[in-house]
């Protein structure tokens, strides 16, 4: 009995650490209790080549990135485009595991063939990218590194890909220090740029940048990368929460997503081909974080709003008749703890001008929308009850007691139902992928000329 309870201690542990994450194998710890799962098939031809050429399972720890597209630290990708994958293997030795590297193999005629081995720039994998920065049919390898000490600032290493015969030869073209990184075409030539920005807080206030990186010259000139655009940003940035791109009004622009203590906004770069300069149509050096237009206090980031294939830029104004209303752990409604509601607006910039694609006040919680229509609900009070599921809508008007100037007339409800509930038909207002939603028009609101499609046509879900 001894024996089988020990057994079975023993493969709890190995399942518990296999399905912990794909970050389970970057520990000892973890590492004494399981090996690394064999690969098999093709997969498990790469990984023998690979522990052939470094050492057996017992000698190294998988290192796996923790941003983007490749999470595995075995990462495959057809850098040439000759229908054949390249790999790409993240590890630390276990004599050294503050160390990180990168083996590199090349699959012909049939097996696995190591290539090089590359010392990383940290402790362990932030992210791996492939992109053709020189439009040569050869894509670079993007590697960030991070390291337990950093608390933002990466290391982007880009290795700079040659054919050498029948391989392919890497070499490193520059190591950068970056905070957030996007490719992106922003000139126009059909050759990829590279954006890094910087958030240097090594100083007692943080200064922000952005510089654009270009790959040049050919195997026979010398291929290099340097910078041709440089820009500062708001100076009071604390983080990004994301860099995209996208095509508007004609021009490419790099929409930079910032945090910046309990604010959130947009700043836009784009290229000017006139000067050859890289330039942002709002000036930092003007406004402050609360003066700029795309300045907000829900950590949103931009995004296509209506699926016209143009990217919009989140900002917020306070709604100042509505608040959210929590519960306390006895039950009872916390009023003195009310949250602010907001308003988002979505904006598109063209030509020095933000114009408002689309306004609406959302309850996170409950998933849905309720658009914004300024002269409709200059009156309006509206209370979100989360927990409950209950939103109420009001109408503030003169009351008609003398001793109180105004009144707040509950006009209709809206509540929320689990999507297997059984509702009135009577009541019943829309289905999403997790609620279905109800309403209630009061008899003062039926006499203001609320109807369902009065609430239908503010009302939307989301999913």
């Amino acid at each position: 009995m001894k024996t089988r309870i020990t057994a079975l201690v023993a493969l709890l542990l190995a399942v518990s650490v296999l399905f912990s994450g794909c970050d389970a194998f970057s520990f000892s710890s973890a590492e004494n209790l399981v090996r690394p799962p064999k690969l098999s098939g093709n997969d498990g031809q790469l990984q023998a080549a690979f522990e052939t050429a470094v050492g057996a399972t017992g000698e190294y720890v998988l290192k796996y990135p923790s941003a983007g597209d490749y999470r595995s630290a075995f990462v495959r990708y057809d850098c040439d485009g000759d229908g054949s994958d390249e790999a790409f293997v993240f590890y630390s030795l276990k004599t050294e595991e503050m160390s990180v590297h990168m083996y590199m193999l090349d699959f012909a005629d049939g097996e696995w063939i190591p290539v090089d081995n590359f010392n990383g720039e940290g402790s362990d994998v932030y992210s791996i990218e492939f992109s053709d920065l020189n439009n040569d049919g050869i894509a670079e390898i993007l590697v960030g590194w991070s390291s337990l000490d950093a608390k933002s600032n990466k290391k982007l290493s880009v290795y700079c890909s040659q054919k050498s015969g029948a391989e392919l030869d890497y070499r490193v073209l520059i190591i950068e220090t970056y905070t957030s990184m996007h490719t992106v075409d922003i000139d126009g030539d059909s050759q990829q740029e590279l954006l890094i920005a910087l958030i240097n807080s090594t100083s007692d206030t943080y200064t922000t940048q952005a510089k654009l990186l270009k790959m040049s010259g050919s195997s026979a000139s010398g291929l290099q990368i340097s910078a041709v655009g440089h820009i500062n940003l708001y100076s009071e940035i604390t983080a990004f929460s994301s860099i995209s791109s996208g095509y508007a009004n004609g021009r490419t622009y790099i929409y930079i997503d910032e945090i910046a203590g309990d604010a959130y906004l947009t700043e836009l770069l784009y290229w000017n081909s006139e000067t050859g300069t890289l330039e942002a149509p709002v000036e930092t050096d003007v406004l402050s974080i609360a003066d700029c237009p795309t300045s907000r206090s829900l950590d949103i980031v931009c995004k296509d709003i209506n699926s016209d294939g143009e990217k919009e830029i989140p900002s917020t104004a306070l709604f100042p008749a509505g608040y959210i209303v929590r519960k306390n752990a006895d039950g009872t409604d916390n009023k003195s703890l009310n949250e602010n509601m907001y308003i988002i607006n979505w904006l598109s910039y063209n030509e020095g001008e933000f114009s408002t694609v689309s306004s609406y006040i959302e309850n996170t919680e409950n998933k849905f929308r309720i658009e914004y229509d300024e002269e409709k609900m200059k009156d309006w009070s509206i209370v979100f009850y989360p927990d409950d599921g209950v939103s109420q809508f009001f109408v503030v008007r003169e009351s008609d007691d003398p001793d109180v100037a105004e009144e707040s007339v509950l006009m209709f409800t809206i509540s929320v139902q689990d999507i297997e509930s059984d509702v009135n038909i009577n009541t019943y207002l829309a289905s999403g992928t997790e609620y279905m939603y109800t309403y209630q028009i009061t008899a003062e609101g039926e006499e203001m000329g609320i109807t369902k499609g009065f609430i239908s046509a503010l009302f939307s879900v989301v999913n």
